[in-house]
This record gives structure tokens, sequence and C-alpha cells, in this order.
């Protein structure tokens, strides 16, 4: 008999998992709180839409603190996999100048999403969108919506940080973690900002757009 599996959050990690799990052991399904999955995917294109680094997995696993924590992760599915994973689902890619990895010119975000879920429709895996995380009730079942609840053998939680509210990344889950005491860190910022006092006219004209190859 397969075991089932939630997985809370549709987001990049999420689909990932899912397209990796053997469908004749795991029943699989995803919860999403948007209306659509790895809405926080689709818009990073907009900066730049590298979806790994060529560096040699040494130093690539060097490149996090603690690199410990990520390791043995990064050297059982490297960059290397990724790319030849991307390539078996129609996904084409080349390297940048940066070293960055990137789809092949002219392929947009959502084209890179489609042949993902199209990996998901193929195994069967269960895509319930408009599912928010709400907590678990008194036998620990997950709830969604504050009413619906769900028994899985398994759960793994991919739920983001608190980057992109727009995208549904609010973070609003530590707080049930927190309230669950299950034992958590709070959310540190990633990026270091820069208070500059750019003129008025600068601002309407550029606000928004990134900043690169500048020191």
């Amino acid at each position: 008999m397969k075991k089932t599996v939630a997985i809370v959050g549709g987001g990049t990690a999420g689909l990932f998992l899912a397209a990796f799990l053997d469908p004749a052991i795991f029943e699989v399904s995803i919860y999403e709180k948007k209306k659509s999955l790895a809405r926080k995917f689709l818009v990073a294109g907009d900066g730049g839409f590298n979806l790994s680094y060529s560096e040699q997995m040494d130093a690539l696993v060097k490149a996090y603190t603690p690199d410990s924590f990520l390791k043995e992760a990064l050297l059982s599915f490297t960059n290397d996999d990724l790319v030849a994973w991307l390539k078996a689902i129609g996904i084409p890619t080349f390297v940048g100048s940066s070293k960055r990895i990137y789809p092949q010119k002219g392929i947009k975000p959502v084209e890179v999403l489609q042949a993902i879920e199209a990996v998901l429709e193929k195994k069967k895996v269960n895509i319930k969108c408009t599912k928010k995380f709400t907590g678990w009730d008194s036998n620990n079942n997950l709830q969604f919506n504050n009413k619906e609840t769900v028994k899985a053998d398994i759960t793994v939680f991919a739920l983001g940080g608190s980057s992109w509210k727009v995208t549904g990344s609010d973070g609003l889950w530590l707080d049930l973690f927190t309230a669950k005491k299950v034992k958590t860190l709070p959310f540190q910022a990633e990026n270091c900002a820069f208070k500059i006092n750019w003129p008025t006219d600068f601002i309407k004209k550029h606000e928004g757009q990134p900043l690169k190859n500048i020191a």
C-alpha cells in the first residue's frame, strides 16, 4: 500500500520534491495557498532567471554557511545532475559569463514551470491550490483554511521565508510553529541595505530596477 505524502507549499522546493518521489511508493499531494504554483519562481525571471551555478561542487558547497548543512544534499544531486534533468524534460540550458546557469535564450520562466508541472501530472501528483495551512487539529492532522483536515503518513513543510509577500512568501507560518513549540529561528535579512538620497527624477525613472556590476 502506498504511503501518502503531504507537501505543504507549492514553491520550487515542493515541486522538485514531488517530481522526484517514486509514484509506485508514494501518493503525493501538494497544498498551495495561492491560486497557482510557484509564484515567486515566475517573477524571479525579471531580474535574471538563473537556475543554478556552474562552479565546481567543492567550491559551491563552501559558498554556504555552514557548509555542512547542505553538503550531503548538494553532492547527491549536483548542478550537473540538475542540468541533465532539465534537458530531459525539455529545458536546455547554457552557462553565462558569470558562471550562472540559465535556460536557453528565449525560454521563459513559465515554460520551465510548465515542463515541471508536466512531470508532476505524469506522476499523478495531486495539486491542491487555495489551501492555506492554518495549523494542526487535536490529533496532529494538518488543517487548511481553518476547517479542512488532512491526514498523511508523511508531511513535508516547504513554506519558504518572508521575503516576498505578494508571491506568498510571508513567513506567517513561523507563528504556528512557535505556538506548537517547534524549535525555530527568527528570519534574518540576507541582503544589506544602503540608504542613498537619489534625485527624485532618478527614482521615478529607475525605481525597482536591479543595480548590477557596480562597486
